[in-house]
């Protein structure tokens, strides 16, 4: 993949075997099957992060070539496909990300790190997760998401915040966590997007509190190399 976190789908069909023995590995083991295995909080939502990635890639591979995750017509639709397998047990994305990841570990970074094989998501990062380095890795994704102006850019002259659409669907996780972790009741989208922010922009918003947001419509073009 490349550094805006492309894939090169047609690629890895013709040579699956390394993505194939991940997947593999992930179907013998996971935090619920091997627990010793993963002794941390950070063990087990790297694993989690990484388990996403990995079978959104093998779900795209297995009916690529395809223009987008919404034309990849299985049973249940391509987010709840139930034949992917974790530490022996079948699960979809929608349930690691909405029972496992967002429910369980309650860290609103995740939305920076999964990735669904869209053109509107986060980069798919070159690297994956691991446990010792994870907070700095989140805390590196998450301010490379909020520093895109695909996903965040401010109107001066409107004033108005565009934001992408996961700051709308997921609203809570970040407005939730903010307020649990720095005290504020009245919290809002932009008091988490800030420290991430460039100190210009965030002067601007502290002095537009009310600025109005518009968002981004969301792009579900596949992440293609070929679509650049």
């Amino acid at each position: 993949m490349d550094a805006q976190g492309r894939v090169d789908y047609a690629g890895l069909k013709a040579r699956p075997d390394d993505l194939n023995a991940y997947v593999a590995l992930l179907n013998r083991v996971s935090p619920a099957s091997h627990p010793d295995r993963f002794p941390t909080r950070a063990d087990s939502l790297a694993y989690w992060i990484n388990a996403y990635n990995a079978f959104a890639l093998r779900g795209v591979v297995e009916h690529y070539p395809a223009q987008s995750v919404r034309d990849i017509k299985t049973l249940f639709g391509f987010f709840s496909r139930t034949d992917f397998t974790a530490g022996g047990r079948t699960c979809t994305l929608n349930h690691i990300e909405r029972d496992i990841l967002q429910k369980t570990f309650q860290d609103p970074r995740i939305h920076a790190a999964i990735n669904c094989a869209s053109l509107g998501c986060p980069r798919l990062p070159r690297r994956a997760f691991r446990p010792q380095d994870l907070d700095a890795r989140l805390e590196e994704e998450m301010r490379f998401f909020i520093r895109e102006p695909r996903n965040v850019r401010i109107d001066r002259g409107a004033p108005a915040l565009g934001l992408s659409e996961i700051f709308k669907w997921y609203e809570e996780d970040f407005i939730g966590w903010y307020r649990r972790t720095k005290g504020v009741q009245a919290a809002r989208i932009t008091d988490y997007l800030s420290p991430y922010l460039p100190e210009e922009d965030r002067a601007f918003l502290k002095a537009h509190p009310e600025i109005k947001i518009r968002y981004i419509d969301y792009d579900w073009g596949l992440n293609d190399q070929k679509a650049r």
